[in-house]
């Protein structure tokens, strides 16, 4: 099989059924798993409902958070890469078409998606960016971190991403809060795995409409680069 999808979920009852419409819609061979986080707003009763078998669901029995929701879909995983889509619509679902064909053609260990790439070249945009959006400030911090310790030149380090599973399953990954991503890249980068990004489209939601990235995030998002980079 080429391609796992991921759905990962928690509280998205207005957008779980969009979400995984949208990743059914691909014209690739996949296979799709979705994870409930333990959610308690009506998302798993539409879950539930759905009825297609060719949807794997599976329903944790308390909020073990994002990170196991990730490691639990992989380690399921039969396709040859597994991309990671989150239930909330932020990124367009399109994007894995350039994602999958750039790992494949440039047998690449992973492919991260990069809601910033086009800023790259313009400083000035960067300090609009983070004028409108604060808690972007938060993954350029990271980023810049990244890039400095392992000479690196991305522009977004927690957009989507697309892995090649056999790479994936050589990490060992023992962060499980908000964390995991950053572990996961530093690790990807400290082993020399072959990475590239690429732009992907974003419509980013506000904590009004549901965001749940808080500002205080970027503490164990720290904490992992560091300890990867110096205690690893």
């Amino acid at each position: 099989m080429k391609l796992t999808i991921v759905v990962t979920v928690l509280n998205e009852k207005n957008t779980i059924i969009q979400a995984i419409d949208d990743v059914k819609s691909l014209n690739i061979d996949k296979e799709i798993i979705v994870i409930d986080n333990c959610s308690t707003d009506g998302t798993v009763e539409l879950l539930k409902d759905l009825k297609d078998n060719s949807i794997k669901i599976i329903f944790q029995s308390q909020n073990f958070g994002f990170a196991q929701s990730v490691i639990t879909g992989i380690s399921m995983a039969k396709g040859e890469f597994v991309y990671i889509q989150y239930s909330d619509l932020e990124y367009d679902i399109l994007s894995v078409y350039e994602m999958l064909e750039l790992i494949e053609r440039e047998n690449l260990d992973a492919v991260f998606g990069s809601r910033y790439y086009n800023f790259r070249k313009n400083i000035c945009s960067i300090f609009l960016l983070v004028k409108k959006r604060p808690y972007a400030l938060g993954t350029l911090i990271t980023t810049s971190l990244i890039n400095l310790f392992y000479r690196k030149r991305f522009t977004d380090i927690i957009g989507s991403k697309l892995y090649r599973t056999s790479s994936f399953m050589k990490i060992n990954i023992e962060t499980r809060n908000v964390g995991f991503d950053f572990e996961i890249v530093s690790k990807l980068c400290k082993n020399r795995f072959k990475i590239k990004e690429v732009a992907v489209a974003y419509k980013p939601r506000s904590s009004r409409d549901g965001k749940k990235i808080k500002a205080m995030d970027i503490i164990p998002a720290l904490i992992a680069i560091f300890k990867v980079k110096f205690l690893k």
